[in-house]
Formats: C-alpha cells, structure tokens, sequence
C-alpha cells in the first residue's frame, strides 16, 4: 500500500470515527409546542382522572387528585400523543392533616384528535416496563422521564390542600 493510500486510509477512518462520536453524543431533542399543551392541558388532566388504572374507588372514600407535567409533545397525522409525568392521589381532609389512602405515578401517554381524548396509555408495572415506555416515548422523551421520574414528579398535595380548605404548610398523614 503506497503512502497516499495510507494517508487517504487514515483521514477517512478518522472523519467516520468523527462524525460517529458526533451522533452518539448528540442529545436527542424533545418536542414541546407550547401552544398545544395549553389547548390539550384540560382534557389531558380530565383524562388521568377518569382513568381506572391511575384513580380507583376506595373504601375511605376521599377525592382523586391528578398533577401532570407535560414530557413532549408528537404529533401524528390529525392526532396527537402527549406524553407527561402524572401523579394521581387520593386524599381527603383529616383531624389537622391532608390525609392520603391511595395513589399512582409514572409516564403516561395520552392520544387526542383536537381536544378529544382517544387513549391513555399506562405501562405495566414490574417486568417489561422499560421496553413499555422506550415504545411510547422518543428517545429524547424516555431519556427525561428516566432522569424525572421520583426526582421531579408532580405533586397533586397542593391542589387538594387548597380544595379542601388547608393551609398549604398542613402536614400529611396516613387514613
């Protein structure tokens, strides 16, 4: 091999090994229109709190509180999948406390035509997880749900407080 070639080798190995390391480490971005979440918020919110896998009836009775935030937004022909980070809790008002009995939290997607609510998708728990939610998110929304969920999951405490009448610094406790 004559020294050109090995020059021409060389150069051409190190522009892939460039432009490799280039895409690997490009964080994949995640789409949020703004605009759309505020028109979908509503009938997002409505959606998680009539789902019987996130809110369920309960022997102590109590009200079901949703608080979501917005993941990303995809859009899909007329349709829309907005993927958010919910926590749903049902509370209720106790002796000086807000008092909590059940509740959820996780990735959700949900499906809607305008504002029309067409699914939510919950993954399962345990097993199969993971492989869930790399399905229903990009790999830009997976990697944030990943790095939220537990460290910056919405609290649905503050919305109940207020509903109920209790100053926001009340403690919480146990039915």
């Amino acid at each position: 091999m004559t020294t050109r070639k090995r020059v021409a080798l060389a150069v051409s190995a190190g522009i892939v090994l460039f432009v490799g390391t280039v895409l690997v480490l490009q964080k994949p971005k995640l789409e949020l229109d703004e605009q759309l979440v505020r028109a979908v918020s509503p009938a997002v919110h409505e959606a998680l709190l009539s789902n019987k896998k996130l809110t369920w009836p309960t022997k102590s009775g109590g009200r079901w509180f949703c608080a979501e935030r917005v993941v990303e937004t995809r859009r899909d022909g007329d349709t829309v999948r907005v993927g958010v980070l919910a926590s749903c809790m049902n509370y209720a008002r106790g002796d000086g406390c807000l008092a909590s009995n059940a509740g959820s939290s996780g990735a959700v997607v949900v499906t809607l035509r305008g504002t029309q609510v067409l699914d939510v998708e919950v993954p399962i728990d345990g097993a199969g997880n993971d492989e869930m939610l790399r399905r229903m998110f990009s790999d830009a929304g997976y990697a944030e749900v990943r790095r939220s969920i537990g460290r910056d999951t919405p609290d649905p405490a503050p919305e109940a407080k207020a509903a109920f009448g209790l100053p926001a610094n009340v403690t919480s406790c146990r039915i």
